[in-house]
């Protein structure tokens, strides 16, 4: 019986193969979409989720906004807390590791305790998890870094140099991390040689350090009941910084997913990009049903004569069932060809690195068969009650129309659905580009295009000064500045304002700093309203102070008039106390605003001062004109200064670009998944095209008879699905201003919903739409009315 079932569904493909193969291609493309989309959502929500502790571990959060915290920390909660199971710590650093082999700056090293092999799981394959971050200059390598530092050679033993100073000693050789972790780490070395080798402490220091601290809990504890117990042992510490302290807890699972320390905005393309795939795979499925059930008055009689021949409704209703399943098994079929010639694109689009063997796995696999067969029943299943359904008595004698009152009226809701997904992808493809472009084009009141910025590492201060007087002597380079960061970086100095200076009402002391020299705002052009700039010449200028707007706001000043500030430096003692120390100036000038962060924060209160050692960064303002010959010029100076160290550099816009890289890759998605829904929606709709045209060709034929023109026929035939559109586009666009403006809120600086682009959208809608129809309608007006009148 079923193999009967399928001889008829085949025959019935070959003899009409455009509704064929508009829905095998309609439903191969959204459960293309929809198993791409479904494996880059799995993958997001899989971050960290290998270990297996996870679920375990939290990180400690010192400070708001940050996820790292002074080293000293971990130290105390393992001793105070009996939450508190087990502790790790990770300091990132950028040393230059050298071979004889290679030399490289590696951006993925990482000082770790040794109890990080019992919080993480690291799998070694070689060497002791137990001993390998014990021997003081030891080492653990990954297998690629392995390969790259020692090709073909055993690494066990080999020794890697440390910045042209410490030789390290390769104890142990880990797995590369899956690609779904917070962290990629190339290199484990022993935290406890943290200090000598980085040149500060970072292992018993409480209130700086930049360590992640990662806590193994006790099972069943609770984060808020840890929590509550950290206003105790702040008070405990006696600490006098301890007031701008943000103490908190974020789950090894949550930080990727559902904060911004990482990757911003996660949830919500997550969220967003879910959405997406089920509204292809409905749009896929809404064609289904409306094709079938518009072709239900051609297969009325061949119902009529099954029934009359003794077919029950059941046997009926799973042959058209079968039906379905026979074009969503061919639609499978070519979404496994389809998968692999897009992968490439979608990985590039997403940032991501799936292959076909993450993709097809055994539970994959499973739930995308359990997902068809969904889509069978969900797809299928209506239109199989209505075909089951045709009275045989009005069917045989011709008086069955096929086209009752509820079947038509689901076909329009179906196609008002479709477009008004397509409408508001539309809007929300135009919205992000259009904030993108805002993005680009705003005064930043700073330069960023011909500005190249090196980083000179742990080069000595005399070096890093000596290497910006060369550079600036160059003839295609207008001004050069070392500084601590960079316009647009987002990095700055967190400083705790010395308490008289306090504002009223304001929540803590914190406020931050920038260390530069005197030729920061003439490199960046960054505007010098009041007062004077600082000069490196002045010995008075070592303690003085630049304001920007912000900060003249927010002390709720006029003018700079006898105005001081101060911040305080700490000064250890031999117990290995501290105390706070004030450093207090005049504040000699104003400083226009400028975007030290994103576009997503606000410009906060900025102090700037003098250059104080700690300044890595040069950055090159390179004339109009021959940019690479002047870049060459450059490099042979860095190679003259630092002989053994990679010419290491960046172009600041290139650096901007980059900060908003995964708000552009989500333009980029919503573009293509609003490609894909229009051409889902117009394959729909074309298909309804014809159908509407194949029923009325007779009235065509009449029509063209009594001297009615082309123009008038696809008029007629276009205007009722064009006022399904327009009904779409009044629902898609109060819905797609909802979800573009909660959207635009993640930007403290961004560009208004303009009319326009509900306009575009909808002339791009209306376009696609009478462009669908009016094939059909074009195709049906200039046919022979002789043939169709014939039969009559």
């Amino acid at each position: 019986m079923i193999q009967n079932y399928l001889k008829i569904a085949w025959r019935g493909l070959r003899r009409s193969p455009i509704y064929g193969l508009l829905n095998i291609f309609g439903l191969a493309i959204g459960l293309t979409c929809g198993l791409l989309i479904a494996t880059y959502v799995l993958d997001e929500l899989s971050y960290d989720r290998f270990h297996q502790h996870a679920d375990r571990i939290a990180i400690l959060q010192q400070y708001e906004n940050v996820g790292v915290s002074g080293g000293k920390l971990a130290t105390d909660f393992k001793r105070q807390f009996a939450q508190v199971e087990n502790v790790a710590r990770l300091k990132q650093a950028n040393p230059l590791l050298t071979t004889t082999e290679a030399a490289a700056y590696e951006e993925h090293f990482f000082f770790a305790d040794s109890s990080a092999f019992s919080v993480f799981t690291l799998p070694l394959r070689q060497g002791n998890p137990a001993t390998a971050l014990v021997e003081q200059y030891g080492v653990v390598v990954s297998e690629s870094m392995a390969q790259k530092y020692f090709p073909g050679q055993d690494p066990m033993g080999k020794t890697i140099q440390y910045d042209k100073k410490h030789n390290l000693r390769v104890t142990g050789v880990m797995r590369d991390l899956p690609g779904n972790s917070h962290h990629k780490i190339d290199f484990l070395a022993n935290y406890a040689n943290a200090n000598e080798l980085l040149g500060w402490d970072v292992t018993t220091n409480l209130w700086a350090g930049s360590t992640w601290t990662y806590l193994l809990l006790v099972p069943g504890t609770r984060l808020e009941t840890l929590a509550a117990q950290f206003p105790a042992y702040l008070k405990s510490l006696n600490d006098p910084n301890v007031g701008v302290w943000k103490l908190g807890l974020i789950p090894l699972t949550d930080l990727y997913l559902r904060t911004d320390l990482i990757a911003p905005n996660r949830q919500l393309y997550v969220t967003i990009f879910s959405a997406v795939a089920l509204l292809i795979l409905a749009l896929a499925a809404f064609n289904y049903v409306n094709l079938a059930t518009a072709r239900a008055t051609q297969r009325a009689r061949e119902v009529g004569v099954r029934k009359v021949l003794g077919s029950s409704f059941g046997q009926l209703w799973r042959q058209f069932l079968g039906e379905t399943v026979l074009f969503i098994s061919l639609a499978l079929m070519l979404m496994a060809l389809l998968v692999p010639f897009v992968l490439p694109t979608f990985n590039e689009v997403a940032d991501k690195q799936l292959t076909l063997a993450s993709i097809y796995t055994t539970t994959r696999v499973g739930g995308l068969l359990l997902g068809a067969g969904v889509l069978c029943l969900l797809a299928g299943g209506y239109p199989a009650f209505v075909l089951s359904s045709f009275k045989p008595s009005l069917v045989l004698k011709g008086t069955f129309s096929g086209d009752g009152t509820r079947t038509p009226l689901l076909r329009k809701v179906l196609v008002v659905g479709q477009f008004t997904v397509s409408i508001v992808m539309i809007v929300a493809t135009l919205v992000v580009y259009s904030q993108l472009r805002y993005v680009q084009t705003k005064d930043l009141g700073y330069q960023r295009e011909q500005v190249l910025v090196m980083n000179l590492h742990d080069a000595s201060s005399e070096a890093k000064l000596r290497f910006r007087q060369e550079v600036q002597k160059l003839a295609g380079v207008e001004s050069a500045t070392q500084s601590y960061s960079v316009p647009g970086s987002g990095a700055l100095r967190g400083e705790k304002l010395v308490s008289e200076y306090k504002p009223a009402g304001a929540a803590d002391l914190s406020i931050s700093r920038l260390t530069i020299d005197e030729h920061f705002l003439s490199t960046f052009n960054i505007k010098l309203l009041q007062g004077r700039n600082l000069d490196a010449n002045r010995l008075e200028d070592r303690r003085a102070f630049l304001i920007n707007e912000a900060a003249m706001k927010y002390f709720g000043w006029e003018n700079l008039d006898g105005k001081t500030l101060g911040y305080y430096t700490f000064e250890y003692d031999p117990q290995g106390g501290y105390r706070e120390v004030p450093q207090r100036g005049p504040v000699v000038g104003l400083v226009a605003d400028y975007h030290q962060n994103n576009l997503k924060s606000t410009i906060p209160p900025l102090l700037f001062s003098l250059n104080d050692g700690w300044e890595e960064l040069v950055s090159v303002k390179i004339r109009a004109g021959d940019i690479p010959a002047t870049l060459g010029q450059i490099e042979q100076l860095w190679k003259q200064s630092f002989q053994t160290t990679p010419f290491d550099y960046e172009f600041l816009d290139d650096f901007f670009q980059r900060t908003y890289q995964s708000d552009l890759r989500a333009g980029q998605v919503f573009g293509l998944f609003a490609a894909l829904a229009i051409l889902i929606s117009s394959l729909g709709l074309f298909g309804l095209g014809a159908f509407a045209a194949e029923r009325r060709t007779k009235e065509i034929g009449v029509r063209k008879v009594l001297g009615a023109s082309v123009g008038s026929i696809v008029a007629l035939l276009s205007v009722d699905f064009l006022k399904l559109v327009l009904i779409a586009l009044v629902i898609a666009s109060p819905i797609a201003y909802y979800f573009m403006y909660q959207w635009l809120q993640n930007f403290a600086y961004r560009t208004d919903l303009h009319g326009w682009v509900f306009l575009v959208a909808a002339v791009i809608a209306v376009t696609i739409a009478f462009a669908t129809v009016s094939y059909q309608a074009i195709k049906a007006a200039l046919m022979n009315p002789v043939k169709s009148l014939r039969s009559e």
